[in-house]
């Protein structure tokens, strides 16, 4: 008893050491990713801020700057999509990088501090603007677009060209005369580097690459090799005069490869055209410095183009994938409720099936043209006539229609279909079209008809006992005691088994809707079938019916009663079935693995082509005896819903000495007993 509390106490607390590691290991886990969390903007700023200094110091070194004004600024475009992406919390670093810049570009401290206000601002503002308008970096709708042209390239921009120009006059460095050049001077560098440097970076940050296979990386590189390549010849080349040249790279990046494409093409271009224009191989008529602004108001005016063009492809390409996705859905809801839809365009007879409509008609889709007359061709010829009076009378009365008629498939095989359709008139109340579905309703007319079977069958089951029992009723309470007593019994005796009869319908009707509602729940034991067969049995056998009983001693787990009505059932349709005075033989066998239990009856039998039928539900077949009902198709369905209970099967052969052989085969374990 003590080793046990102790080997039990030695386990918690083993347990209790194992929860502590885990707790240590989260704990650790926690810290190390709240230190990335930590360090992570930390990274980033450090990161934003050199490139920020860099990217202003080649700015600023190029000969067309003046000062700290420069038409080519990319620091403008790096900061504006740092904090679009990743928020305003990078702002230090932009001011940071902004004093430095301009710090150690020639301008004074306080005129270096003043100036990074503006540079800062306009990040900030610039940021804030897109965000509230819902600006998505991907720039793939014609709204980011403007929104971004307005806001950042243009409304942003102004306030440091405003601020850092305004400064640079107060401190004299620059005259009111020149106040104007250099503020235009000082705004075109920042909307440019907002307008070729930003968009590149936020489409990059999406990875839209991520989307191509491998053979439009491969186009993609092909056009990259062309597009400099070509860009080169005009701007560094000598072959200025033919600007035209770029045309049919930059329209074949934007087409085949939307925004990436429109970004990326712009900034190769740009550069190269700024570089032509610093180096002097891209002359002009003025300086260099208004050589550059001219073709950065070209390039600007190109890489507009390019991404309104891009974006207007991106929205028709989403567009045209939604459409896609509705077309597919819709196509998945007709085939599902096997509906297709049709329009009927009257003036050129040509009628637009959908692809389950072709279905319907039992032809492949889109794989014949169809028009009225074709249409009229597929209708069974007991129909055409109605159908095509329904619509010439919804045509001439231009109102909705509805009807139902058969399609001919072929090979003696028909469906029904459920049409309808609306009339669509113009201006002057011509029809002009016609529009509508048909539905597959097949199976709809076939359960109608089964209705209407099965109606006429428990109709017919239930008015015979009722009538017998009726009648005898009658008899004995009006002349009861003036019968003799022979007479009395035999009509007791018919009343019980007209009750008996009335009792076995109702029994199957209650089983058969309890089986459909899944309310049957089994209760197996093991049980001695050829006993359960041979009590049923008997008490079918009348004085001219003789019911032979050969059963073995079969032991299987069932369900006792299911197996009662299993037999009953059996024993009632081949009683149904077979000529009086003639012997019904069931038979029980005990095999190795169940039970085979056969009752084989003397009538006509079961065709081939019905063997398979019959089982199903409310299937009288048609081989009833001349004078008896073929019964209400209950009974047989019961037999195989009941022996599949059981995981068994039930069907039927010839009989060797004529009639039919109805068997079922019961397991002697029910699947997954143990």
């Amino acid at each position: 008893m003590s080793s046990g509390i102790f080997h039990a106490t030695g386990g918690k607390r083993h347990f209790s050491s194992i929860r502590s590691r885990a707790s240590l290991v989260r704990k650790s886990l926690q810290s190390a990713l709240s230190d990335r969390e930590r360090v992570r903007p930390a990274v980033m700023m450090v990161a934003l801020f050199v490139a920020y200094v860099a990217s202003a110091r080649l700015g600023i070194a190029l000969s067309v700057a003046h000062g700290v004004i420069t038409p080519v600024w990319a620091p403008t475009g790096i900061s504006l999509a740092a904090l679009v992406l990743y928020g305003p919390r990078l702002w230090p670093a932009v001011a940071l990088g902004a004093v430095v810049a301009n710090a150690t570009s020639g301008a004074s401290g306080i005129d270096a501090l003043f100036i990074s206000v503006g540079n800062t601002l306009e990040a900030v503002v610039g940021s804030y603007l897109l965000r509230r308008v819902d600006f998505r970096p991907a720039l793939d709708r014609v709204k980011d677009v403007f929104s971004f042209i307005l806001l950042a390239a243009v409304g942003s921009t102004t306030i440091a060209a405003t601020n850092g120009v305004t400064t640079l006059w107060i401190s004299g460095t620059i005259s009111g005369s020149r106040y104007g050049a250099e503020w235009l001077l000082w705004w075109i560098g920042d909307a440019m580097g907002n307008l070729i440097v930003a968009p590149l970076i936020l489409v990059l940050s999406t990875r839209p690459w991520r989307r191509l296979a491998n053979r439009r990386l491969l186009e993609g590189l092909v056009l990259l090799v062309v597009l400099v390549a070509v860009s080169s010849i005009v701007f560094l080349g000598g072959a200025w005069r033919y600007p035209h040249l770029l045309f049919p790279p930059l329209i074949w990046a934007a087409l085949r490869f939307r925004q990436l494409g429109a970004v990326t093409s712009s900034f190769i271009v740009a550069a190269l055209a700024i570089a032509g224009a610093v180096h002097g191989t891209t002359p002009g008529s003025g300086s260099a410095t208004e050589v550059v602004q001219i073709l950065e108001a070209l390039t600007g005016g190109v890489a507009v183009s390019l991404l309104i063009l891009g974006a207007a492809l991106s929205e028709r390409s989403e567009a045209e994938r939604e459409l896609e996705r509705a077309n597919a859905r819709l196509g998945e809801a007709q085939e599902l409720a096997h509906i297709g839809s049709w329009d009927w365009d009257i003036a050129s007879n040509r009628i637009t099936w959908s692809d389950e409509l072709y279905r319907l008609y039992g032809l492949d889709p889109q794989s014949v043209e169809i028009d009225f007359e074709t249409y009229v061709g597929r209708i069974h010829p007991d129909d055409r006539e109605r159908v095509q009076r329904s619509v010439r009378e919804a045509a001439d009365a231009r109102r909705p229609f509805a009807f139902d008629h058969r399609i001919d498939l072929g090979e003696e095989r028909t469906r029904w279909v459920q049409g309808r359709g609306r009339v669509i008139v113009d201006d002057s109340g011509t029809p002009v079209r016609m529009v509508g579905t048909s539905q597959d309703i097949t199976e709809r007319k076939r359960v109608d008809e089964l209705r209407d079977s099965i109606l006429s069958a428990v109709s017919h089951e239930l008015r015979t006992p009722l009538t017998s029992i009726i009648g005898f009723a009658v008899t004995l309470k009006e002349k009861g005691s003036s019968l003799a007593e022979r007479t009395r019994d035999e009509m007791v005796d018919h009343l019980a088994e007209q009750a008996n009869k009335l009792e076995r319908l109702l029994s199957d009707l209650l089983d058969l809707d309890r089986l459909r509602r899944g309310f049957v729940q089994p209760s197996f034991r093991v049980s001695d079938v050829g006993e359960l067969v041979a009590h049923v049995a008997a008490g079918h056998a009348t004085a001219n019916r003789t019911i032979q009983v050969d059963a073995d001693h079969a032991l299987a787990e069932v369900d006792p009663p299911k197996i009662e009505r299993i037999i009953d059932n059996l024993v009632a349709n081949a009683v149904k079935h077979t000529p009086p005075g003639t012997a019904i033989h069931v038979v029980v066998r005990a095999q190795d693995d169940g039970v085979l239990v056969a009752v084989n009856d003397r009538g006509l039998g079961v065709a081939e082509t019905e063997r398979k039928a019959i089982f199903e539900i409310f299937n009288r077949g048609s081989t009833g005896t001349p004078d008896r009902s073929g019964g209400t198709g209950i009974g047989l369905s019961l037999v195989a819903q009941f022996t599949a209970l059981h995981g068994g099967r039930a069907w039927v052969e010839d009989n060797p000495g004529g009639g039919s052989s109805f068997r079922v085969f019961l397991p002697a374990r029910r699947t997954g007993a143990a």
